[in-house]
């Protein structure tokens, strides 16, 4: 969630400033390889960054703003030194909900990341006010935290991947790839299990063999396929079609706006979302989404996206051949909050807290 931080510390406000801190790079800077790469980044994060904040904690301050539910561990050490209302941003409460075995088709949370969970719950409690994403989020909040009801709200994230909201700017060229050119459909995001995109997979594989003229490709904003998101009978096809799919990764927003404006549908079927990212920009691009009713997806996109159950893959499979034997690939640009919209709820938020 760095991109929200950036967003919320891009504005200045007249009443208060506001000043990031967040762990640096020490020990995973030499010790980048393996497990020794995950350890090395909790020692940074866990043990350095303590004595970087305790320091800082001295100075004045009116309020803390823990903008991810993961860094909670920090509540604690906060409230010893710092007598400031602590403000948390629940994006998701997956990894909880996960160590705790709530999914079935998630995979099991190792001991030590049970534990850190755990501590991450536990941690949560400490904070003064929350404030979630989305509807889902914050049902999940209330239920694993019954006190927190009455300390809690939803502030949607903003999204302003539209073209005035951005200098003209030439297009990134993609390797072997010319959106204008290619009839594609798309999925943004990780290869994370909670992302369902073994579900995209066997549509694509489903609509290029019912639909061999529409010469249908795939692009994935993200990782490339995955061996755990693959069954031997995709991964064998996937071989047999090397020029089917195409990864591209840390792609600026206008390459990433130009595949909106191009692609037949964004198809994003996810277990469980906290808000739920690329369903909003495709549809302030006017670009068709099939997905399901998960994070803030439903709360803002409401009859604009195509619906799906996530574990009928028929309904997947046909809702996608359905919209490619349509003629209209492309539907009027949803009015969504913005980052504009976003800060100014939270800033109105810091107002109120420092008040009481």
């Amino acid at each position: 969630m760095l991109k929200f931080s950036e967003m919320l510390h891009s504005k200045f406000h007249q009443k208060f400033e506001l000043e990031e801190i967040y762990p640096k790079a020490f020990f995973s800077i030499f010790l980048n390889k393996g497990r020794l790469s995950k350890w090395s980044s909790y020692i940074d994060k866990y043990l350095v960054f303590k004595n970087q904040l305790n320091n800082r904690l001295k100075e004045m301050i009116d309020i803390i703003h823990i903008t991810d539910q993961s860094n909670t561990i920090y509540t604690s050490e906060i409230k010893k030194i710092l007598n400031a209302p602590i403000l948390v941003t629940c994006h998701d409460l997956i990894a909880i909900r996960q160590a705790k075995n709530e999914f079935k088709e998630a995979p099991k949370t190792t001991q030590t990341g049970k534990l850190l969970q755990s501590w991450i719950l536990k941690s949560l409690k400490g904070a003064d006010y929350f404030a979630c994403d989305s509807n889902q989020t914050l049902k999940d909040l209330n239920r694993l935290i019954p006190n927190s009801s009455k300390r809690s709200e939803i502030i949607h994230l903003g999204t302003d991947l539209r073209e005035h909201n951005h200098p003209i700017r030439e297009v990134t060229a993609l390797p072997n790839f010319d959106p204008r050119k290619e009839n594609f459909i798309m999925h943004v995001g990780s290869s994370a299990w909670y992302k369902n995109r073994k579900a995209v997979f066997r549509s694509f594989k489903k609509a290029r063999t019912i639909l061999p003229k529409k010469n249908l490709k795939l692009v994935l904003v993200g990782p490339g396929a995955q061996k755990e998101e693959l069954d031997d009978q995709i991964s064998n096809w996937i071989k047999a079609n090397p020029n089917a799919i195409f990864s591209f990764k840390n792609l600026p927003e206008n390459t990433l706006g130009e595949l909106y404006n191009y692609a037949k549908a964004l198809v994003f079927p996810s277990y469980i979302e906290g808000f739920g990212w690329p369903p909003m920009e495709a549809a302030v691009r006017g670009c068709q989404i099939i997905t399901t009713r998960t994070g803030a997806i439903p709360d803002l996109l409401g009859n604009f996206a195509k619906y799906v159950e996530v574990k009928n893959q028929s309904s997947i499979d046909q809702s996608v051949q359905e919209l490619l034997r349509s003629p209209k690939s492309k539907r009027n640009a949803m009015s969504l909050p913005t980052h504009e919209d976003c800060r100014k709820q939270y800033f109105d938020l810091y107002e109120q807290m420092m008040a009481n």
